[in-house]
């Protein structure tokens, strides 16, 4: 069990995050000592002037790390005798808490950067679906085919979803994108709600394109 978490606490400890503190990475070390019986316990540990030419800290820093290990029950400062081992178990629960804490931010930095791979494939998405339009319009024969329309503030389309006007359904078009108070949303998804003054990008053919001129004003019957 001991050599599970010494093994663990190591391993995390190679992917520490660079603002953990000095003093706290040396009262992890003093506890995976404690935890291999190289410390045992009731054994006194040297001065912490030692402790800080062990370390190459200042003596300052060494309080700081006893103090956390003392505070847990690990260790005991001792005014006039030194620094004396308390108990193996707490280290090894110390060690435990550690290693799951370096789990959740370990989970957390993966998250992040899973995030922000996320972000940047968006970004590239939306620049090709934007060279797409712009080829698109830039070619007659795709222009022929492409329509924009614009949504009134009197339509019955303003406040449903896309969804609900059920818009290729009657038409036969489809819309690729949105532009809303100048701002392109490319392949809008179904739930999206339509506001006035909307302007649909529209994919179909001219008998399509009329149809959607005509529906914007009138709901089409239910079947």
């Amino acid at each position: 069990m001991v050599a599970k978490y010494v093994g663990e606490v190591s391993r995390m400890q190679q992917r520490l995050d660079t603002g953990q503190s000095r003093y706290e990475q040396i009262a992890i070390d003093i506890a995976q000592r404690i935890a291999r019986g190289e410390f045992r316990v009731g054994q006194k540990l040297s001065g912490r002037s030692l402790l800080a030419g062990t370390y190459n800290v200042s003596p300052e820093t060494i309080r700081r790390s006893i103090a956390l290990l003392q505070n847990i029950g690990v260790v005991e400062a001792v005014t006039g005798s030194g620094i004396i081992i308390k108990s193996g178990k707490l280290a090894k629960e110390y060690l435990a808490e550690y290693s799951e804490r370096q789990e959740i931010i370990n989970l957390r930095n993966r998250i992040n950067d899973l995030l922000e791979r996320r972000r940047n494939l968006d970004m590239e998405l939306e620049k090709e679906l934007s060279k797409l339009l712009e080829y698109s319009f830039q070619k007659s024969s795709i222009l022929q085919q492409i329509e924009e329309v614009t949504i009134p503030p009197s339509s019955w389309m303003v406040g449903r979803t896309i969804s609900a006007t059920n818009i290729r359904y009657h038409t036969g078009a489809t819309v690729v994108a949105v532009i809303r108070q100048g701002e392109e949303i490319f392949s809008p998804p179904p739930d999206l709600v339509l506001e006035e003054n909307d302007v649909l990008i529209l994919v179909g053919t001219a008998g399509a394109k009329e149809r959607v001129k005509e529906m914007i004003n009138e709901e089409p019957k239910r079947d």
